[in-house]
């Protein structure tokens, strides 16, 4: 369960870190924190075999920020579970 909490904070920081870095992209002293890219397939790959269809696909932005955030998140999330002994 605690494991389960920390990649939880770990997906969370990765969000909110983007969300910031994205936020603060106009500011020039913080502008660095929006440096990143994009891992996956932008465009689904669909694979019909006339009696079952189905759809693959991920994408994954990453930025310095986001990274800055999950280790931040996950430092909190340790904290947190220990606090209510997970």
């Amino acid at each position: 369960m605690r494991r389960v909490m920390i990649i939880v904070f770990c997906v969370l920081g990765m969000i909110v870190g983007i969300a910031f870095g994205e936020a603060v992209s106009g500011v020039r002293m913080l502008s660095w924190l929006s440096i990143g890219g994009e891992i996956g397939l932008k465009t689904p790959l669909t694979v019909d075999l006339s009696f079952l269809q189905f759809t693959i696909g991920i994408w994954c932005k990453v930025s310095i920020g986001g990274v800055i955030g999950m280790i931040l998140f996950a430092f909190i999330g340790k904290v947190i579970t220990g606090w209510i002994k997970l």
